[in-house]
């Protein structure tokens, strides 16, 4: 049975994650410090633990310790959507579009799956992918859903400064036709899939 909507998590600590299996993983620095990105069974994972910014996205239940879980409904022709997170370290905007699943770069992924920062193809329905891209201030990532005809698309902003700047240019872009290594307390349980 297919889940029918995701959860999105922004916290200073580590959310729960337990049983959570990682498919690909890439650990660069990113904004003067390290940021762990992983492309996790149920969506995605960000962390970057020396500033206390952990962003999941996940289509199982988040456990009620991780408050201001934002629940994303998978369906096709929903409004767009803002979400703001902020800590004395950081400030985060996301952007989340309910995109048709025609506006997935089909065609980049399966010609050049590695020109994404991270990649992975999931069983189940065919063309069940999520993909990340890095940016000087930011991420973007695919989830596509055919079951639903849906590409969830999110465009995510961070600046470590009170110049909001980079915020203001949270906009999405234009549509277009592992290993674990963070220095945070361990993740319980989870698998990794080489």
């Amino acid at each position: 049975m297919p889940k029918e909507t995701l959860q999105f998590v922004h916290a200073d600590r580590p959310p729960a994650t337990d049983g959570v299996r990682v498919f690909d993983s890439l650990t660069r620095r990113f904004m003067g410090t390290e940021f762990t990105f992983r492309i996790i069974g149920s969506s995605h994972y960000v962390s970057a633990p020396e500033f206390g910014f952990y962003e999941l996205s996940t289509c199982e239940p988040v456990s009620t310790a991780d408050r201001g879980a934002a629940t994303v409904p998978l369906e096709p022709d929903r409004p767009s959507r803002r979400l703001t997170f902020e800590n004395d370290a950081i400030q985060c905007v996301t952007e989340i579009e309910h995109r048709p699943l025609s506006a997935f770069p089909r065609t980049r992924y399966r010609s050049r799956p590695r020109s994404f920062d991270l990649a992975y193809a999931f069983d189940g329905p065919p063309e069940a992918v999520t993909t990340i891209e890095i940016d000087a201030n930011g991420y973007e990532t695919y989830h596509t859903y055919p079951e639903y005809e849906l590409a969830l698309y999110t465009r995510t902003v961070l600046t470590t400064d009170r110049d909001s700047s980079p915020l203001d240019s949270a906009a999405p872009r234009p549509t277009s036709t592992g290993d674990l290594t963070d220095t945070e307390p361990p993740m319980r349980d989870i698998q990794t899939d080489d």
